[in-house]
């Protein structure tokens, strides 16, 4: 798709809750909840409430029978459906504790909206989003589907529910083939779909209901596999085959268990069968999947002395038949990243959804997934940031607040070209530029650009200017 076709899709593209609750009010409260989400970076209601008025209108809203889970993700999934078309897409999935412990004193156990999660104790819940992202530029386009649930306090272990002996459709771990299918159902109007998973979702079944002549897996493996046609296992095949090349993986400070180098990674790769389990209780499942297995192990010339290999093995339904195909999937797999980012940025280092006052567990889900949209906000003002991406402002920002950009980005140019926004005026780059400056960032590109914690306090600070921009707007009108 063309660029400028893609920017119309994407003006479109605004959170809408028209039709969702059945109340006009009620619609128009949700799209601007998410927008004070998005501006004030914080999901704490007297923290993105301006005045006592929103606070009371917020908390009735969460609380509010016609919101219903259902109705937002609807709206959420029908977002990026509107994003997507025309697109080759990566959806990724993973899943997510919300964990409200330290506010546990304002919940009550016997609410059946909230349950045990990370180690039975705690109290909270869990969500499962799909991440979409533009596959040619990794560009964050929407969320396709969420599934958000949470656990039986009076839920045996998996040993006292036999769960292993349990269909598939009845195990937690369903999740990953129920939020694919759902996804693909959204997706439909994109070129192609590339479904990627970590371990957890190493399913069987997944591999034999989820793809089809436009959607493809990628997911690292779990399982030491049998093989359909071969005496030795997956982990052992791989390992006996030649590497085809090797790609340069730089490790960093950031990732704290292993010492900081350039990681030399061995690539190999064949075509394979996986046998069904004999645990499978799936009639007319086939006894074998037939996919492409790579395997990116890092050369003993590069590890440390005490640290194991750097180690990814991953599971394909895309043909591999050169090493530049099987480097192409591992680069896919890589950007499983960005779920993590966004995580974060629902959490701690951005909305803080977890310390959210809201005393049911019906009306923090609600606060959640309206939260879902608003990371999604952040992370694409982020993420075009540099301009590669081409987003128009109006993703984030509507017409009234782009023209107050205009205004506050004159104050943070210098007179040099370098100290000068070099987007185009209405861009998202543009738009973000100016935001990082209003949290701090010096302009200069040597500097590298702003983070998400600079674009937040840049985010808070405009709300402020524009509340006082419009009234001005308004005295000079009178």
């Amino acid at each position: 798709m063309e660029t400028n076709s893609l920017v119309k899709v994407i003006e479109q593209n605004a959170i809408d809750y028209t039709g969702s609750f059945g109340d006009k009010r009620l619609e128009k409260r949700g799209e601007k909840i998410v927008k004070e989400l998005v501006k004030k970076e914080t999901a704490v209601l007297n923290q993105f409430s301006d005045s006592r008025a929103d606070l009371v209108g917020g908390s009735r809203f969460f609380n509010n029978d016609s919101i219903t889970e259902e109705a937002l993700i609807d709206a959420t999934s029908k977002r990026c459906k509107n994003a997507v078309k025309g697109l080759p897409v990566l959806a990724i999935q993973d899943t997510s504790e919300i964990n409200y412990e330290k506010n546990r004193g304002k919940l009550s156990k016997e609410d059946n909206h909230l349950g045990p999660v990370g180690n039975n104790k705690d109290i909270g819940f869990f969500i499962h989003p799909v991440l979409v992202l533009n596959r040619q530029n990794g560009f964050p386009l929407g969320i396709s589907y969420v599934h958000i649930w949470n656990r039986d306090w009076g839920k045996g272990t998996k040993e006292e529910r036999n769960y292993k002996s349990l269909p598939i459709e009845e195990k937690e771990s369903y999740r990953w083939i129920d939020c694919s299918n759902k996804a693909k159902g959204v997706l439909e109007e994109a070129e192609s779909v590339t479904i990627i998973s970590d371990r957890e979702g190493d399913i069987y079944e997944e591999f034999v209901e989820v793809p089809d002549e436009k959607t493809d897996l990628v997911i690292r493996s779990l399982q030491n596999r049998k093989l359909y046609d071969k005496d030795e296992r997956l982990f052992e095949h791989l390992s006996n085959l030649d590497s085809e090349g090797t790609y340069n993986l730089p490790i960093k400070n950031s990732q704290k268990k292993r010492e900081p180098r350039e990681a030399k990674m061995e690539v190999r790769y064949d075509k394979i069968k996986i046998a069904k389990p004999s645990k499978s209780k799936k009639a007319g499942y086939p006894q074998y999947v037939e996919l492409y297995a790579i395997e990116a192990r890092e050369s003993v010339e590069t590890v440390p002395e005490g640290e194991e290999r750097v180690l990814w093995r991953i599971l394909t339904t895309h043909a591999i038949r050169s090493l530049s195909d099987a480097l192409e999937i591992i680069y896919w797999y890589s950007l499983r990243w960005r779920i993590e980012e966004f995580f974060r940025t629902m959490k701690s280092q951005g909305l803080n959804v977890e310390s959210s006052q809201l005393e049911t567990g019906e009306g923090l889900k609600r606060l959640v997934l309206m939260a879902l949209n608003a990371a999604l906000v952040i992370m694409q003002l982020v993420g075009d940031r540099d301009g590669e991406a081409g987003q128009p402002g109006t993703l984030v920002f509507n017409e009234k607040e782009l023209e107050c950009l205009k205004d506050a980005g004159k104050k943070y140019e210098g007179k040099t070209e370098k100290q000068k926004n070099p987007f185009q005026e209405g861009s998202l780059a543009w738009s973000a530029w100016i935001i990082g400056r209003m949290g701090g960032w010096k302009g200069y590109r040597k500097a590298g650009p702003a983070g998400p914690i600079t674009m937040r306090r840049g985010l808070e600070r405009f709300s402020m200017l524009f509340k006082g921009w419009l009234l001005r707007e308004a005295l000079e009108g009178a």
